[in-house]
């Protein structure tokens, strides 16, 4: 925020804006870089990869339906919250939109590097680590409200932990960290885009 004041004339709101997208963007790729060059060298050691990774063809194949299967399980997910009186648009896409329409370069964040990081984090090492200690469909079921709580959005939790169990069951299938992180992009970025598009007819 500091460098911003001194080398911009944006006003305060608009320099807090973009030193948050600034600093999301730049701390997370630092993270993605870390965090991969420590595990790339790992051999791949835990029950979820253990076994042939899926062929290129089939891996696109699951990264493509498990996208579809990603925007089927949330359109399940908020007709059943409706169901309880649950509704409108999560907190947190409204933020990140309201946050890529101001600074474009959050979409880099939300589309890109938010899905590698949070894969890596809770499918290869929360999920892969804990399915190699228990049965694997409590692992699945530990990781996946770990990623919904991470989210901050309790009212949403339902969402975030069956759009987690589905990225658990591509990676399970796959044996590819990649393929969950693909249909994860995906998701991200069609959620960003209908940001937009609100957005731009409000």
């Amino acid at each position: 925020m500091g460098i911003l004041r001194a080398t911009t004339e944006l006003s305060d709101k608009q320099v807090l804006t973009y030193a948050s997208v600034y600093w999301s963007v730049f701390s997370n790729l630092v993270a993605v870089i870390i965090i991969w060059s420590l595990l790339r060298k790992q051999p791949r050691t835990t029950k979820i990869e253990k076994g042939e990774p899926t062929s290129i063809g089939k891996s696109t194949a699951y990264a493509i339906l498990g996208f579809i299967a990603l925007l089927f399980g949330q359109s399940i997910c908020v007709f059943v919250m409706s169901q309880f009186g649950i509704t409108g648009e999560s907190p947190n896409t409204e933020m990140l939109g309201e946050l890529a329409r101001a600074v474009p370069l959050m979409i880099v964040f939300t589309s890109i590097l938010a899905p590698i990081l949070e894969e890596i984090v809770f499918r290869k090492i929360i999920f892969g680590g804990l399915a190699s200690r228990m049965n694997i469909h409590v692992a699945a079921v530990i990781s996946s409200v770990f990623f919904g709580l991470m989210h901050m959005d309790l009212s949403f939790l339902l969402v975030y932990v069956v759009i987690a169990l589905i990225l658990c069951y591509i990676y399970t299938k796959t044996k590819r960290i990649a393929v969950p992180i693909a249909a994860h992009m995906l998701m991200n970025g069609i959620a960003m885009l209908g940001q937009f598009l609100i957005g731009g007819g409000s």
